[in-house]
């Protein structure tokens, strides 16, 4: 109902805004319609936000840093067609340069959103291991956070299950 009322274009400026409290609801809002299923993510693609969600977690506020990754795990969790959309976006290089954040909250979201992107296929794990993400992610299995180190596992076995290697 929100999608078909046309809520995707207004939300889409929101995310232009300037102000980061604005883009951060408006990515929340984006993540609630993008976690259901395949066609609410595709339409949430199709509305052209996953450039600007990128952008978002290159903001130096770390709550709309946050919630991008969150709404860029929701979108790339439902087919290797989505994710490919988020790969094309240059997402995985700047979830990667997150990975040692000390913020936990963040972590957690960028080896979600990660894990979310590297589960479909062996082509997109090998784009997220070539952003170097080890031994940086390694580090993190011992972080304080036990969602930080389950979100790590997650990630390591996303990657693993695709080849006997």
């Amino acid at each position: 109902a929100v999608v078909d009322c046309g809520a995707l274009d207004a939300l889409v400026i929101s995310l232009e805004e300037f102000d980061p409290g604005v883009k951060e609801a408006a990515a929340w809002a984006i993540g609630y319609i993008a976690r259901h299923n395949a066609p609410l993510s595709q339409a949430v693609v199709d509305a052209g936000v996953v450039p600007l969600l990128v952008l978002c977690i290159q903001e130096p506020e770390i709550a709309l840093k946050r919630v991008a990754a969150s709404a860029l795990s929701d979108i790339a969790k439902h087919s290797p067609e989505l994710a490919q959309t988020v790969v094309d976006t240059g997402a995985i290089a700047h979830l990667a340069q997150m990975i040692l954040n000390p913020d936990a909250k963040l972590k957690r979201q960028v080896f979600s959103a990660l894990s979310q992107i590297a589960k479909h296929s062996v082509d997109i794990a090998e784009m997220v291991v070539e952003a170097e993400i080890f031994p940086a992610a390694l580090v993190c299995l011992k972080d304080p956070d036990e969602y930080v180190r389950k979100n790590v596992a997650t990630l390591i076995r996303e990657i693993t299950k695709h080849t006997p290697e």
